[in-house]
Formats: C-alpha cells, structure tokens, sequence
C-alpha cells in the first residue's frame, strides 16, 4: 500500500498536493493530519467526497510500503508518522519547495526552489498527461495562489506561473 501525507496545520498548497499526488500515484491513499487551517476545513467540509482521502484510521499501517510526503520536508511536521520514520522497509518519496532544515532521508525526490510544492507536482502531472477535473484545478490553484501570494512573493519562479497557466 502507497500512503500520501503531508504537514500538520495543513494548508491549501499542501492539500493540493496530496490531492495531486493521487494522480502521480495511482492507487495511494491520501491521508490528511488531525490539525488543518480553518479554510482548509471550511473547503473539505463542502468538497471532501470529491477526492480520495480517507481517515487515518482506516489505514493499515503495516501494509505501508511506500510513503508519499508532500510539502514538507521534516518528520516532526507530520502526525503521527514516527512508527513510520524506523521502518528500514519502507520506500519514502518527498515532494517538497523548503529548501532548509530537511531530516528526510528519501528514496526519490523532487525537492527544488519554487514558490509552491504544486507548482512541481503540475509539472509533473503535465508530463505525463494526467487529466483532471475543473474541482482538482480549481483546488491546485489555490494551492498555488495561497503559498505565492497570487504569484506576488519574491519567491515565485517560472514553474509556478507555467503551473497557474
């Protein structure tokens, strides 16, 4: 089994990202922290039934054999990972734009310097042709606009404006 996680106060770029992982990771089970920002529960309360998500305790954690970590990139932000964090069995992909302070030791990794981890999974999903609905654009969006201030900060890059594109 293939589990897609992301950061605790998840926000609209991280949720976004586990939603995009799905399509990257065909079969994985996305799974989202306790702890989520309030616009983000605001969002899911209306929308949830339209991505595939479940509940972390519907997982069984030791049939775990991949982990899909999105937009972090340090074990401490995840919940309830640690268990996770020993397995020498168990094969991590990171996706992930912090550049600093990273403690995960990936099998793969897409970790490059953009304005939103959306921006790369995007890429991603247009290289290999993955189709998607107007709901899983829209939430990509605002997963992009939310981490980029609309494309404002100084840290947006070209992939971030080729991802809103």
């Amino acid at each position: 089994m293939e589990l897609i996680t992301t950061h605790n106060r998840t926000d609209f770029d991280a949720l976004a990202s586990v939603v995009a992982a799905t399509f990257l990771y065909p079969g994985a089970v996305g799974v989202l922290p306790r702890l989520l920002q309030t616009n983000v529960q605001q969002f899911l309360a209306i929308h949830k039934d339209l991505f595939r998500l479940r509940p972390a305790a519907q997982v069984d954690r030791a049939a775990i054999t991949r982990l899909v970590i999105v937009d972090t990139n340090q074990w401490k932000r995840l919940d309830r990972m640690d268990d996770l964090r020993e397995r020498r069995d168990l094969e991590v992909h990171l996706w992930d734009h912090h550049m600093a302070g990273s403690d995960i030791e990936a099998a793969w990794e897409c970790h490059e310097e953009v304005g939103a981890t959306i921006s790369l999974m995007v890429r991603e999903m247009k290289a290999r042709d993955c189709a998607f609905a107007p709901m899983q654009a829209t939430l990509f969006l605002l997963g992009l606009y939310e981490d980029t201030g609309s494309l404002s900060f100084p840290s947006v890059k070209a992939d971030d404006a080729h991802a809103a594109a």
